[in-house]
């Protein structure tokens, strides 16, 4: 039975189109074409592929496939010095000899004086580096005849993924997004010149600061439904080279505005906004605005015309206080409070602040110095305007009971 190398043989092979559909749970799937001789009967070297590679999911089009033999090797480690000759710098000299162990009180060297025992060096030399074999698995096949074939390779692999990020600026009553993947090659291989599909979605699978590499030319892959995701088919072909990748991908404006919401701590500055005919992928948001940076915040996956919200932090010139001014338990288990919220603003125009209150127990409100709207079983919503440079209350009674 003959060998032949599969990505180890230089200059014969003709590399063809590949394929990569990115997961944003750092999966991929990958299609790689090449064109190589084979024989009636024989076994590949496969090598070149990733180190993430699940070789249960490797098939190949072309060849009747007899056995795959997946091999697994150590890292390189002192322990390929042990029995050989080498020099051992210190801080007292240096020493030359056969290193015979790796104890934990040090180095163990054999010198022509006799053993010995280096707890501290400052570097080693030995002989030179052999690399470990690049074989990764072992591929027996046969083909229906011998020849230079057309070969479609297909697996799955962990270290490709992708996950967006948002830069948007709010202005008026418009949000402006664009949506940036960040492609992650930590595979340990590049793709040249790939076709790419990246698919929005939480999928089941099987069992850090990023350095950008390139910012490319927005490509305006438009999404669509596939299974029960979305995939942007990016248009053209694209490098991923090692390392990281940033595509501009989803470009839109949308509808928004601004609110602040007091729930007991300090106000709260948000950005309310609709996704219209967008869908955002789930990622971190920046939001910049007067030509500053204002915040920023995670949006889940938002499918077309939803509601979602952007908290960016405290306000700085809006303030609110709650007190309780009167609590009586009026039973065994009833019980009646009555609250005022005091809302303060030093800005030169008025402003409409949130109030969003969570009541304990049944409850019903009794009386209100305002009209609340019901969120939930233990929220209500009161919307409170307050004038410029001055204050705002609201008062209500609340009967409650476990």
């Amino acid at each position: 039975m003959s060998v032949l190398w599969l990505l180890g043989l230089v200059g014969s092979l003709a590399f063809g189109q590949t394929q990569v559909v990115l997961y944003s749970s750092g999966l991929a799937l990958v299609e790689e074409v090449r064109t190589l001789p084979v024989l009636e009967e024989g076994t590949l070297e496969l090598s070149g592929f990733p180190a993430g590679i699940l070789w249960e999911t490797f098939s190949v089009a072309g060849l009747e496939i007899l056995g795959l033999q997946p091999l697994s090797f150590a890292k390189w480690s002192l322990a390929e010095l042990l029995g050989k000759e080498v020099t051992v710098q210190t801080q007292a000299g240096a020493f030359r000899g056969i290193l015979r162990e790796l104890s934990s009180d040090g180095l163990v060297l054999e010198t022509a004086e006799g053993l010995v025992v280096i707890r501290d060096y400052l570097w080693l030399r030995g002989p030179a580096y052999q690399p470990l074999p690049k074989t990764q698995a072992l591929l027996r096949y046969r083909a229906a005849e011998p020849g230079k074939k057309t070969l479609r390779f297909r697996y799955l692999t962990s270290g490709l993924g992708w996950k967006i990020t948002y830069d948007a600026d709010f202005s008026g009553n418009s949000l402006r997004i664009l949506g940036k993947a960040l492609v992650q090659n930590a595979t340990g291989v590049e793709f040249p010149k790939a076709a790419v599909t990246l698919v929005a979605g939480e999928i089941r699978r099987p069992e850090g600061t990023l350095t950008l590499r390139a910012l490319a030319a927005q490509p305006e892959a438009q999404p669509f439904a596939a299974f029960e995701y979305y995939r942007y088919d990016l248009p053209g072909t694209w490098d991923l080279p090692k390392g990281d990748v940033v595509i501009p991908l989803v470009q839109a404006e949308l509808p928004a505005r601004k609110f602040y919401r007091f729930s007991g701590g300090p106000v709260e500055v948000r950005i309310q906004f609709n996704t219209g005919e967008a869908i955002l992928p789930g990622g971190e948001i920046r939001l910049y605005a007067d030509g500053i940076f204002v915040g920023a915040d995670t949006i889940p996956y938002l499918p077309k015309g939803r509601d979602a919200e952007l908290f960016l932090g405290a306000a700085f010139d809006v303030q609110g206080r709650r007190t309780q001014i009167k609590r009586e338990r009026i039973g065994e288990d009833l019980f009646r409070e009555t609250w005022r919220i005091t809302l303060n603003s030093a800005k030169s125009e008025g402003v409409e602040v949130e109030v969003i209150e969570t009541l304990s127990g049944y409850w019903r409100i009794l009386n209100s110095s305002l009209p609340y709207e019901v969120l939930d079983a233990q929220r209500v919503k009161f919307a409170v305007p307050v004038p410029a440079e001055g204050e705002a209350s609201l008062e209500y009674t609340v009967e409650w009971h476990y």
